[in-house]
């Protein structure tokens, strides 16, 4: 057992975010900001799930059990189940939606901290892991009382809290993450009028047409399946579809080489 600790000790900051990530996946090594923006656009299973901004961080449970059998001493029996719970911002009604339908994934999840350290999980390999968790879920306030504004925490269940603690790694980065960093928003694609298109969010159905439709239409080729040609203007994309095709915005890893972010579309309404 050797119990020294490093000739340089790591600065602990505060927790400022986590990321997600599906179970065995892992962000590759050297990782840089310009990478941690595309793989929030990659396609399913290599996208991260970026949650931040945290401001504030609780440990529960994680605690050591000392039983003792009959009158003989007392053993050491493992740690209890544990739980990181982060007060993020402000209530977000469309992350909470989400992580409440994935609730039950499991998830290997990193956390960065202020000091712009990447925590995680050596799995025995020269890659940092994500941290194994069995479930992660949201805890919400969503109306604003007298005393407080809406709020909003995401809570972390290790898988085996023990063996997270064990194996406990990091990286100290170059950079902030918070800056590369950002999650996807489904939108639509839904025809207003004949052939004429506008691009709203799902939940809410906040036009998003006016930032993107210009790109959009000056790569039609790229960006959409289904279509002969788009242009952009007052608000709408004129789209000239496919006989027999069906009009469909292409996956988010295929956007972001037009320079369209942050979108992921789910679906095309056209006017029967």
């Amino acid at each position: 057992m050797n119990t020294g600790g490093s000739a340089c000790k790591i600065d602990w900051g505060k927790i400022r975010g986590a990321i997600m990530i599906e179970h065995g996946k892992k962000l590759p090594v050297g990782v840089t900001a310009k990478m941690l923006e595309e793989l929030c656009h990659a396609d399913r299973p290599d996208r991260i799930y970026p949650i931040l901004p945290i401001y504030e961080g609780a440990k529960n449970g994680g605690e050591p059990q000392v039983n003792n059998v009959g009158y003989g001493p007392g053993t050491y029996n493992g740690l209890n189940a544990m739980t990181d719970t982060f007060t993020l911002g402000r209530f977000d009604e469309m992350l909470n939606a989400k992580l409440l339908q994935c609730a039950n994934n499991q998830w290997d999840v990193y956390y960065w901290d202020s000091n712009k350290v990447l925590y995680g999980y050596n799995d025995g390999t020269d890659v940092l892991a994500g941290i194994p968790m069995s479930s992660v879920y949201p805890t919400v306030t969503p109306y604003a009382t007298s005393g407080a504004k809406s709020v909003m925490t995401v809570s972390f269940c290790h898988a085996d809290a023990e063996d997270s603690l064990m194996n406990f790694d990091y990286v100290k980065l170059g950079f902030n993450p918070s800056n590369a960093l950002r999650g996807l928003t489904e939108v639509v694609l839904e025809e207003k009028t004949s052939n004429k298109f506008k691009v709203y969010e799902t939940m809410g159905g906040y036009d998003r047409t006016m930032g993107i439709g210009s790109l959009i239409a000056s790569n039609v080729e790229k960006v959409m399946s289904g279509v002969t040609s788009a242009t952009y203007d007052d608000g709408y994309l004129t789209i000239v579809p496919k006989s027999g095709e069906t009009v469909a915005l292409k996956s988010p890893s295929v956007l972001y080489e037009s320079g369209i972010k942050w979108i992921e579309a789910v679906k095309t309404v056209r006017i029967v």
